[in-house]
């Protein structure tokens, strides 16, 4: 009875839905090995758990190794696993058995021996050429200094983390303090910690290096802040983006069109508005197109066109209320980070500058 459920082509048809989840699993962790940082908190536990996952997936692969899922699956786990490789080299206990895995179900796979041979000898092509690429660019960029962590913490509220490096070089070295979010890691099954990276945001840059270091944090509230940025100077002015302006319920834009036309609109309104080309337009711009995006348009092509267009999303603080302020997401109180009794970093700037909004993630490739 087992042997013909088995042996059942629906059965293996079925089984075979497993191969493209698993594949999944793997593109999703050649994506976190590009924006996070991987540190493994219980490494033997870790490995097992690997281990265990891809010999199951392994299994279940050779089962229907002659499904057209499986076959395809095969083809793509290979390649994907370059990205994982290349970033976490080094950390064996969790890329040899997703690699073996993969490797194993390549060659054991439903394919023919013309297709694996041929399919093999790309992707050692891209293994060969994706390294020499990888380790030429971190070579390239990487700094020609020594740089030393100081000293590290978190803030009260637990939103914020900090990092302070010494970099000794041939200009009496620097100091740098950067600062980071810490609710934007991904963490799973307790031991698989995923660092995020490409948000990180320096507050201070001091040259010479500096020997002596003293952080404190306070809690202070928005209205203290507010009051003490117009102490400063009440001409201060801010960058907020097409979605800060949309809580605002403001005009991101006023658009002159060339008839003399004057119109206020929010960022979706002008990235909907489209331009309508005559004939003397398209000789102008030298394009076939009868239609263009107002939002596509160089600064040129507007004035040749005759469109002005002014953007009013670089606004002054002081024009900002305490409400306005609340509905961009500044809370009533939060961290301020003290450096030799110097403030270097305000929650207040961070939110309403969007330091650490996921769309400004730079690729870490190193």
């Amino acid at each position: 009875m087992g042997a013909k459920f088995f042996g059942n082509k629906w059965t293996k048809r079925v089984f075979s839905l497993l191969s493209p989840f698993y594949c999944a699993i793997i593109i999703f962790f050649a994506y976190l090995s590009v924006f996070y940082t991987l540190d493994l908190r219980e490494p033997g536990t870790a490995c097992m758990i690997v281990t265990g996952g891809s010999v199951l997936a392994l299994t279940t692969m050779l089962y229907t190794r002659k499904q057209l899922l499986t076959k395809i699956t095969s083809l793509v786990m290979l390649p994907v696993m370059v990205l994982p490789v290349m970033i976490y080299f080094g950390q064996w206990n969790i890329l040899a058995p997703l690699a073996l895995m993969a490797l194993a179900i390549f060659f054991l796979s439903g394919l023919s021996e013309t297709a694996k041979t041929i399919w093999g000898t790309i992707f050692l092509l891209v293994y060969l050429v994706g390294s020499l690429v990888y380790f030429l660019v971190t070579s390239m960029f990487a700094p020609a200094t020594v740089t030393t962590t100081v000293k590290t913490g978190v803030s009260p509220s637990g939103l914020y983390r900090y990092e302070v490096t010494n970099t000794t070089d041939s200009s009496n070295g620097s100091t740098k303090i950067s600062v980071e979010s810490n609710t934007l890691d991904k963490v799973y099954f307790d031991m698989f910690y995923f660092r995020i990276k490409g948000l990180s945001h320096d507050v201070l840059i001091e040259r010479p290096l500096q020997e002596t270091c003293e952080i404190e944090w306070k809690t202070e509230s928005r209205q203290e802040i507010t009051e003490q940025l117009y102490a400063l100077s009440d001409e201060i002015q801010v960058t907020l983006s097409d979605k800060q302006m949309d809580l605002l319920g403001r005009d991101a834009y006023e658009v002159m069109f060339n008839n003399g036309q004057t119109m206020k609109m929010t960022q979706e309104d002008y990235h909907k508005t489209i331009i309508s080309l005559g004939e003397r337009e398209r000789a102008v711009l030298e394009t076939e197109k009868e239609q263009l995006q107002l939002d596509s348009l160089s600064e040129k092509a507007r004035e040749k066109l005759g469109i002005t267009v002014e953007d009013f999303k670089t606004v002054t603080l002081s024009t900002l209320t305490d409400q306005e302020l609340e509905s961009l997401g500044i809370p009533d109180e939060g961290d301020v980070m003290y450096y030799n009794g110097k403030v270097v970093f305000r929650y207040y700037i961070a939110i309403l500058e969007e330091y650490f909004d996921l769309s400004k993630q730079d690729i870490g490739l190193m």
